[in-house]
């Protein structure tokens, strides 16, 4: 007989959703046109409060009243964007989530499929790890490139050292004074 593992998330992280659920309510009734500084319409603040429940343009777009193919185009439209930026961003702060933060998260699941020897946990913590912007670790994997020699490499090398050199003086008197 199989046996399902389950991992308890915590009340840590069911006291987050609970926030980002009254968060989202408190959003919705005190989120006005005046607060976050933008000239937009009534309907698109709506739909833009709707939209980041969870990025699904369509539904935002058929509870706000409109029709539903038109969500993706209003997902688009500056203001809207502008509008979930300073929602979204608010909502970040308030759940104290940033990259350090989801970083130490990866962390902590990587050290605790080790210990419980879930290698696949383990891995797939550890990819994102490797991928995350402060670590970075597969960088050498984006640069591009196309080395055939050290002749090459000396070639650019010195290619770079004459853009970095600043440019000759000239021996004309400059007659043009300046104190910056």
């Amino acid at each position: 007989m199989a046996t399902i593992q389950t991992l308890d998330i915590g009340e840590d992280w069911c006291k987050l959703e609970a926030d980002i659920n009254e968060f989202i309510v408190m959003s919705r009734r005190y989120l006005t046109k005046d607060m976050i500084g933008i000239d937009i319409s009534d309907r698109h603040l709506s739909f833009a409060i709707e939209y980041c429940k969870d990025f699904n343009a369509r539904r935002a777009a058929v509870v706000t009243g409109y029709e539903s193919d038109s969500g993706y185009n209003l997902a688009k439209r500056e203001d809207v964007i502008h509008c979930v930026g300073i929602i979204v961003g608010s909502r970040l702060e308030a759940s104290h989530i940033d990259a350090e933060w989801v970083l130490m998260e990866a962390v902590d699941n990587h050290l605790l499929a080790r210990q419980d020897n879930n290698i696949s946990a383990s891995n797939t913590a550890l990819g994102l790890i490797a991928k995350h912007t402060m670590v970075d670790a597969l960088a050498s994997d984006k640069l591009n490139l196309n080395v055939v020699g050290d002749r090459e490499v000396m070639q650019r090398l010195m290619r770079a050292r004459k853009r970095m050199q600043p440019p000759a003086e000239s021996d004309e008197p400059d007659d043009d004074v300046s104190f910056f």
